[in-house]
């Protein structure tokens, strides 16, 4: 007869959520360690780290009307293991406040049904995990969610068009820029976020042109400048009565 050694840690993490307490940075020098390690971190058990991070992560799943309710999911099923460990840091690397709000605005507006079901395709936006952390936590989140919200207009979507140095919002052509940390100097600059910088736009939407360009406006955040675009489209496009209050700040 036959017996089978396992590695004297393996205990700790077959059958249990004790690795639930590991960090993804111990993870991933777990796996770099040696093989039998690698196979304690299969897509099995990622998948089920990423399910039990989505469910704890402040932000991804709001109490609404006496109900938790998803926000964002992963189709963690099509993922191989690079791809889901993908996924964990993204939803572990937290800080979903902001874009809950603006997910939160566009399922009320009726240009996305939640949860929003993130794909590989929206975590390949990032060449990897360094150029992912440092880019702007809000716009890191925009720049994946975007094509999910639909404005229903022609198949156009809230998407962003990289190009190196140059983002696009909505269109892939000319004047649809937006720039990220405009005017140094700058009110807004004065009370920046590292997280949620400034904006500056010219993309509007009107109602007998569709989207169109304008005089640049400048917007205190990422954050604001995505709700102020999801409110102008829906203001322009229902007949719902709206009560708003505009206020133009350059100072």
């Amino acid at each position: 007869m036959q017996h089978t050694h396992q590695h004297p840690f393996t205990h700790i993490f077959v059958g249990r959520r004790t690795y639930f307490l590991l960090s993804l940075t111990d993870i991933l020098r777990l796996r770099a360690v040696c093989r039998w390690l690698r196979e304690l971190f299969r897509a099995a058990q990622l998948r089920q780290r990423l399910n039990h991070s989505l469910s704890t992560e402040a932000g991804l799943r709001p109490v609404v009307n006496g109900q938790a309710v998803q926000l964002l999911v992963f189709d963690d099923q099509q993922m191989g293991v690079a791809d889901l460990l993908a996924a964990v840091c993204v939803t572990e690397a937290g800080g979903w406040e902001e874009m809950r709000e603006a997910i939160a605005l566009a399922a009320q507006c009726g240009y996305c049904q939640l949860p929003v079901r993130l794909t590989a395709t929206d975590l390949h936006k990032f060449l990897n995990k360094t150029v992912y952390l440092a880019t702007p936590r809000v716009l890191a989140h925009r720049m994946m969610v975007g094509r999910h919200i639909d404005f229903g207009t022609n198949g156009v979507t809230f998407q962003l068009f990289d190009h190196g140095k140059t983002l696009r919002a909505i269109r892939d052509e000319d004047g649809f820029e937006i720039e990220i940390d405009p005017r140094a100097g700058h009110y807004y600059q004065r009370h920046r976020q590292q997280h949620d910088p400034p904006v500056r736009s010219r993309i509007e939407y009107s109602h007998a042109e569709g989207w169109r360009l304008r005089a640049a406006a400048d917007f205190a955040s990422v954050s604001s400048f995505i709700k102020r675009t999801l409110f102008g489209h829906f203001n322009k496009t229902t007949h719902a009565t709206t009560n708003s209050i505009r206020r133009v700040l350059d100072r």
